[in-house]
């Protein structure tokens, strides 16, 4: 029998459309459907200047949506393929975790982040940032490899050796050389034998961050929680003043973890 039905027609652009938002949606599209894309393409595309389309990719890649390889193409972020957080028990989880966050924060004069891991990658539920003109980038809703962020691979290291290996030799969009899975399992091996993961200048020039996992009433990781500061004075305040802190703060949160249950 033939199929009368009909599709609802493509709806027209508003006329109240943001403009930016637009463009940068459109990026997204191409990103997502070409695979790639230089800066003079997006240019070309979108009818706008070099500068402008090179803003509007960094902030893509700002986000977590696009990455830049070697010869300066855009490709596809972690954030294009990120599955959904758990959004009711990721709202509780980041209500309990803020006013330690904001403590931690204040007391090491440093921004302090919270994530989850979602599959090969880790989503920032929050930012707390530090009061200094240098403060380290708010990374709220941004989505990282979990082998390069320090909260990441402290939640990497609560998970076997095989469970590591699967993760990251599952499916050809893994992205890691067997060089760097080496390097990841030793940094796997070191988090459990010291209590927290360092990550200096693997995500982002000129920024270190040391992490730890959180867990919750039964023993389990559900997050973890990070202090970010710049590069250069990240070894002269790391044992002394972050990883304390930084401890203190996971004691803590665990501590409010134990009296609830996030589902």
């Amino acid at each position: 029998m033939r199929n009368t039905r009909k599709h609802p027609p493509l709806p027209e652009r508003p006329p109240t459309a943001v403009e930016a938002l637009d463009r940068g949606l459109r990026l997204l599209q191409m990103l997502r459907d070409y695979g790639s894309l230089r800066v003079a393409d997006a240019s070309q595309h979108l009818g706008i200047s070099r500068s402008s389309a090179h803003r509007l990719l960094q902030t893509l890649v700002f986000r977590g949506f696009a990455v830049q390889d070697e010869a300066h193409v855009y490709l596809p972020g972690p954030s294009m393929d990120a599955g959904p957080a758990r959004l009711a028990w990721t709202r509780d989880f980041r209500r309990l975790c803020q006013p330690h966050l904001e403590v931690l924060s204040r007391r090491s004069r440093e921004s302090a982040n919270l994530m989850i891991r979602v599959g090969r990658n880790v989503r920032f539920l929050v930012t707390v940032r530090a009061r200094s003109i240098d403060a380290t980038h708010d990374r709220d809703g941004v989505v990282m490899p979990a082998h390069e962020a320090s909260g990441g691979k402290a939640l990497l290291a609560e998970l076997d050796d095989d469970e590591v290996r699967a993760l990251f030799l599952t499916g050809p969009t893994s992205g890691l050389s067997d060089l760097e899975l080496a390097k990841l399992m030793s940094d796997v091996v070191a988090v459990r034998k010291h209590g927290f993961a360092l990550n200096v200048e693997e995500t982002e020039r000129g920024v270190a961050a040391v992490g730890t996992s959180i867990h919750d009433r039964w023993g389990t990781a559900v997050g973890a929680v990070s202090v970010s500061t710049r590069a250069d004075k990240f070894a002269d305040r790391l044992h002394g003043v972050l990883l304390p802190l930084l401890l203190d703060s996971r004691a803590q949160i665990e501590r409010d973890l134990a009296e609830v249950d996030l589902g």
